[in-house]
């Protein structure tokens, strides 16, 4: 039996004090913590409780600023999520089970972890996410799942968040605090592409506690949505998902905003595909144009270069359906 030590914060300086030590994990709704450590996949010697930390959703300056311990459920029922923001309202729904949303927190949505069953393996896969340097089973075995976009010869695998990828179209910032006071992070700069070091997911230094997330005001989103193609329609994990938004002025795409989930290590800003679209009709034949010049540097794998034309569609029937364009 691992001997386990568990802290229940007061408040952030106190939780940043116990965070600093080695070995130390945060502990919100314990959806994805917990399963790693019955796993033995994540082997902390301390969890503190942060579920009582920063809980609430306020306005500012036209945008929402989202307590780091929010619950899944209370972003995605929250009137002005819900009617300024619908895509990350409707990512949420998509994401998890009522029973999960209701357990797990806006922080830790965010620092979950890969479900890749290579990964998940502790004791009959290589995995340099799990181990460095151990090697990658994915890159020959089943890889139906695995990322076409931003891997590396050391890691294939993808972020599991839909709530992220909403997150990164919306230009999301990461609030965070240590023992030298807070500094704001951009969501899309948030996570980390494998290189050779897939073991390091984000930019957080030791003892960082994510304390906030804030959406800037983003007039358009309000015609936004999220489409998440999976298996089956219960609740699984996206093999390509589309948070869009788009302003259509006269026929011409005034404005747009593109990210992608289930292709890549992180949420995958659609930069190329954004600027291919602005100024230009509002048409399927545009979008499509634009989802294949997003596309052209994925590198497909031997089980999921499906995921390409299926990203390609998904996104034009994404901007299709907000924009109204048919054939």
């Amino acid at each position: 039996m691992t001997p386990l030590a568990f802290a229940r914060a007061a408040d952030a300086a106190e939780a940043i004090r116990h965070g600093a030590a080695a070995r130390t994990k945060y502990l919100g709704g314990g959806t994805n913590l917990v399963d790693l450590m019955r796993e033995t996949v994540e082997r902390p010697s301390t969890v503190v409780d942060v579920t009582n930390l920063s809980r609430d959703i306020t306005e500012r300056d036209g945008g929402l600023v989202i307590g780091g311990a929010v619950r899944n459920t209370a972003v995605a029922e929250h009137p002005l999520v819900r009617t300024r923001y619908p895509m990350l309202s409707r990512a949420i729904l998509a994401g998890a089970s009522a029973q999960i949303r209701n357990m797990a927190t806006v922080a830790g949505n965010i620092l979950q972890r890969t479900r890749c069953a290579y990964f998940y393996d502790n004791e009959g896969s290589r995995c340099n996410k799990r181990s460095p340097g151990e090697g990658c089973d994915a890159l020959e075995g089943f890889n139906r799942m695995h990322a076409i976009l931003g891997a590396s010869p050391s890691c294939v695998a993808t972020h599991p968040s839909d709530m992220c990828v909403a997150l990164a179209a919306l230009d999301a910032t990461v609030t965070v605090q240590n023992a030298d006071g807070n500094r704001t992070i951009p969501l899309e700069g948030f996570h980390q592409l494998p290189g050779e070091r897939p073991d390091i997911e984000t930019v957080l230094k030791p003892g960082d506690l994510i304390t906030a997330i804030s959406i800037p005001a983003l007039p358009f989103a309000t015609n936004s949505t999220y489409r998440k193609v999976r298996d089956r329609a219960s609740y699984a994990f996206a093999l390509v998902s589309v948070a869009g938004a788009i302003e259509v002025d006269d026929g011409t795409v005034k404005n747009v905003r593109l990210a992608l989930g289930g292709v890549a290590a992180k949420p995958w800003r659609a930069h190329k595909a954004e600027a291919a679209l602005r100024g230009q009709p509002a048409t399927l034949q545009s979008f499509r144009a634009a989802a294949e010049a997003e596309l052209s540097a994925a590198v497909p794998l031997q089980h999921n270069a499906f995921k390409i034309e299926l990203a390609a569609r998904t996104i034009a029937a994404v901007l299709g359906e907000l924009s109204g364009a048919t054939e």
